[in-house]
């Protein structure tokens, strides 16, 4: 299957023999990826921050617990999430707030870099369960009843 130009999130689904576990020695390079594609964004207070983050997912990774990821309230920055959604299969995904090129590559990158070290997975682009459509501020969201139209 061909990637998309454009993605809004990447998801990289382990097989299901694979746990967080196995992503130990791999994931120094997807954080490592993660902190560079948002160095515009940190601030200056957080020089820091991305080092603490790698550590405590390391931590979790060995425990084979799910880790917090990257998971930054940058308005622009990618986030690196590993969702609660499933039990059974470790996840995580690449998400950036508007649909882009960034989130295709990152997520090629990093199946690429899991492919080589053999690390069996699936890809998949925007798998995320978006709302309801919203309208401008102050008005009803689309499609909701109103006095002036609905009767």
């Amino acid at each position: 299957m061909t990637p998309p130009v454009k993605a809004r999130s990447g998801h990289i689904l382990l097989d299901p023999k694979r746990s967080y576990k196995d992503l130990v020695r791999v994931y120094p390079e997807i954080h490592r990826r993660v902190a560079e594609m948002n160095r515009p964004f940190v601030k200056e207070t957080d020089p820091l921050l991305p080092d603490v983050l790698l550590d405590e997912n390391l931590r979790d990774l060995k425990g084979d617990r799910k880790p917090a990821g990257y998971n930054r309230q940058d308005a622009f920055g990618l986030r690196l999430i590993f969702p609660l959604a499933d039990e059974k299969r470790a996840e995580f995904y690449f998400t950036k707030p508007a649909r882009c090129q960034e989130v295709v590559q990152i997520t090629e990158q990093v199946s690429v870099l899991l492919r080589r070290r053999g690390i069996k997975h699936s890809v998949e682009y925007d798998r995320l369960p978006l709302g309801p459509a919203r309208g401008p501020p102050g008005l009803p969201p689309i499609g909701a009843a109103t006095m002036f139209g609905s009767s």
